[in-house]
């Protein structure tokens, strides 16, 4: 089974330091960990005051308590066989939010040819017809649909162009196939 441990490192990697980008619409970031996420649950996670302050200083083992509960855990990421495919889920889950699930569904629903609910929630007919599924095939054909995810994006709204490089290199940062 997937071990958040294994993939968390680089995350880290990924998201990088303290930004606030005016044209991100995540607005002030730290660790890829949002202002609105931060305020959500810093007291309750970390015990502390939910400033932007705080952001700033959030340490890699406060981002890793976050991210854990917040994101892994909302996944069930550990329930998933195959690492790189929980990895790769992660990652856009927590880039995209609910859309990584509606991608992850889409594409259960294309390979298998079922009929999933798309809703973005990771429930037990998802979780069912995830293991049930070809996971090295699922991957790559969950790879391609998170690039197409982002081309479409930027096709839709294109003040977010300047993010599509850094977004693509992120997910060939992820190898074509398991």
């Amino acid at each position: 089974m997937a071990d958040f441990n294994m993939f968390f490192p680089t995350l880290l990697k990924h998201e990088g330091g303290f930004v606030n980008d005016p044209a991100d619409p995540g607005g002030a970031t730290n660790k890829g960990i949002t202002l609105l996420t931060f305020k959500a649950c810093a007291q309750n996670l970390l015990g502390m005051e939910p400033s932007l302050a705080n952001l700033r200083a959030l340490t890699d083992a406060q981002a890793g308590v976050i991210y854990k509960t917040q994101y892994w855990d909302r996944l069930r990421a550990d329930q998933i066989a195959l690492q790189p495919l929980a990895n790769i889920l992660f990652d856009f889950y927590v880039n995209a939010g609910g859309n990584a699930i509606k991608l992850l569904q889409t594409v259960l629903n294309a390979q298998t040819g079922g009929a999933l609910v798309v809703d973005g929630r990771m429930g037990p007919a998802t979780f069912a017809a995830l293991a049930s599924s070809n996971q090295q095939d699922l991957y790559a054909r969950y790879r391609a649909g998170r690039k197409d995810y982002y081309q479409r994006l930027v096709a839709a709204r294109p003040a977010l162009g300047k993010f599509l490089k850094g977004w693509l290199a992120r997910v060939d940062s992820f190898p074509s196939a398991v």
